[in-house]
């Protein structure tokens, strides 16, 4: 039920966008989008008829290998090239994690970090300590530029998420189903409108999806391999938790599908091995978070734990409760500057606490129930209708700030930004994908059968729902949905999949070898799989 209703309130932005267009902080138009979003339909729909097709001309197993190799070689190699053709100097919260990284990276004190920035924004601290380990092992290795080895970083995890997307929608709809991930994936991971800065929701997208791909494979596996794979997301997440606090709601959502659909022949039994599972998760999340609580204890001191000056979740409560104009329209929830300010002006932390909660009912009430409820539709039809995911649209970040100055990278830079003339064209091209996978994902409240109702398709609707409620009424921009882009991919893939289902009739089923169709088909769910 939960699932239906996410894919209906999925159609209803997209609809909404399309009619009556909520702009982010770049302006896209709408007919070169929908152009845009058809040509994407069409390479979604082809390039998997072509690697089939290719699959069939090249019969020897050991060729078909060494093509996915290459391939996927060249994904990674475009990707890291991309990245440091369009890298920036680092701004806005960004900045601080970058310069406290590398200050604590070379220098090994504690001096070296803007202590009371973490004290504020204790949610980049764990960020800011594992790219300082980073670059103690690339200065270690003679790396020449710092910032330059933080591009390849980000664009190395940008690609795990890509390889990670590929094995999700694999593990749920077969190698077709994975095919069809592969275009979306290139325009809005690899092209990324985020490429040029590294930071938490980069950082944070290969979790989200890593923690989906166990827990999915935790599902086909027996005791004591599921407790094992429960064991290792409960400890990803914790790590996630600390890189971008919204990955938590992968193992919520996960929980709550394994608790309240057990098999209805054994169900006593299969509600206890649920229950152990996610106390084992949970446990593991404890202890890893308890591990890397002492482990920033120890580079930064015993201050880093103070969070006397923390700003507390009633602050974001807050700051989600407003408006103010934007360069296209008004801006919901955003940050705003004046709210971070008498926020941080009141010493007392039960104090700030209440002054959130305050300021919170005070706007609400202002707008009424009615008025409350347009806002968050507002709120919600602006994060979702920007396919660039308020790229450019933090600090003082322009286009005319880039490090590269080589030929190739300035030709590459020219679609990156603002004032930039190919700018629009890429604009538009993320635009419509974005628009299409919302529209595919919306599709599934229309489609049935599996793997549309295996426990792993309704886990990725219900934690995208529980991430629009969380951003609805919290501090949210399109920027916070990025680390969830694989899950709408997926969501999309699978959906396509049932549609061009009648694209490979029975002819085209026959050429295929027997081998070939047991890899184009998903491994048979369990029973405990699927939400009955």
């Amino acid at each position: 039920m939960a699932g239906s209703v996410w894919c209906a309130l999925a159609l209803w932005l997209l609809v909404s966008n399309l009619f009556v267009p909520s702009y982010g902080f770049s302006r896209y138009e709408t007919w070169a989008a929908l152009l845009a979003g058809a040509a994407v339909l069409a390479l979604m729909l082809g390039i998997p008829w072509l690697l089939d097709l290719l699959d069939r001309l090249l019969r020897f197993r050991w060729i078909q290998v060494m093509g996915s190799v290459l391939g996927w070689a060249a994904v990674f190699a475009v990707l890291m090239r991309f990245a440091d053709a369009v890298r920036l100097p680092p701004d806005w919260d960004a900045a601080v994690v970058f310069f406290s990284a590398r200050g604590l990276a070379l220098e090994g004190g504690p001096e070296a970090v803007d202590g009371n920035y973490f004290q504020a924004n204790p949610n980049n601290t764990l960020l800011m300590l594992l790219l300082s380990r980073y670059l103690v092992v690339a200065d270690g290795l003679g790396a020449q530029d710092l910032r330059q080895s933080v591009a390849y970083l980000g664009a190395a995890l940008l690609f795990c998420g890509v390889l990670l997307t590929y094995a999700a929608a694999a593990l749920l709809g077969g190698r077709r189903a994975a095919r069809m991930t592969l275009v979306p994936s290139i325009i809005l991971i690899v092209l990324s409108p985020w490429l040029p800065v590294f930071y938490s929701d980069t950082a944070a997208l290969p979790f989200t999806i890593s923690i989906f791909c166990l827990l999915v494979v935790a599902g086909r596996c027996r005791l004591p391999g599921r407790l094992l794979l429960w064991a290792a997301a409960g400890a990803l997440s914790a790590v996630g938790y600390g890189v971008k606090p919204t990955v938590l709601i992968v193992l919520v959502a996960a929980a709550l599908v394994t608790l309240l659909s057990p098999r209805r022949r054994s169900w006593g039994k299969d509600l206890l091995t649920s229950v152990l599972s996610v106390a084992v998760a949970a446990g593991c999340f404890a202890g890893t978070s308890a591990v890397l609580g002492a482990w920033t204890g120890s580079l930064l001191g015993k201050d880093s734990a103070d969070k006397e000056l923390a700003m507390p979740f009633t602050h974001f409560l807050k700051v989600g409760a407003q408006q103010y104009p934007g360069r296209h329209g008004d801006y919901y929830g955003a940050y705003n500057e004046q709210d971070r300010i008498g926020t941080q002006q009141i010493a007392d932390p039960q104090e700030r606490f209440d002054a959130g909660v305050e300021a919170y009912r005070e706007r609400v009430a202002a707008m009424g129930p009615w008025g409350y409820a347009g806002f968050l539709n507002a709120k919600l039809r602006w994060m979702t209708g920007d396919g660039s995911f308020f790229s450019w649209g933090e600090g003082r970040m322009t286009a005319d700030d880039f490090i590269a100055d080589d030929p190739l990278s300035r030709t590459v830079q020219d679609f990156y930004g603002p004032g930039r003339p190919g700018f629009g064209v890429l604009l538009n091209v993320w635009q419509g994908t974005w628009f299409l996978v919302l529209a595919l994902c919306g599709a599934g409240l229309f489609l049935r059968g599996p793997p549309l109702n295996s426990r792993g398709a309704v886990t990725v609707r219900i934690a995208l729902l529980g991430l629009f409620v969380f951003l609805a009424l919290s501090e949210g921009r399109a920027r916070f949905l990025y680390l969830y882009v694989p899950f709408f991919i997926v969501l999309g893939s699978l959906s396509m999949q049932r549609l061009a289902a009648g694209a490979w009739g029975p002819a085209d089923r026959r050429r295929l070898s027997r081998q070939q169709r047991a890899r184009d088909t998903p491994p048979p769910p369990s029973s405990d799989e699927v939400v009955e």
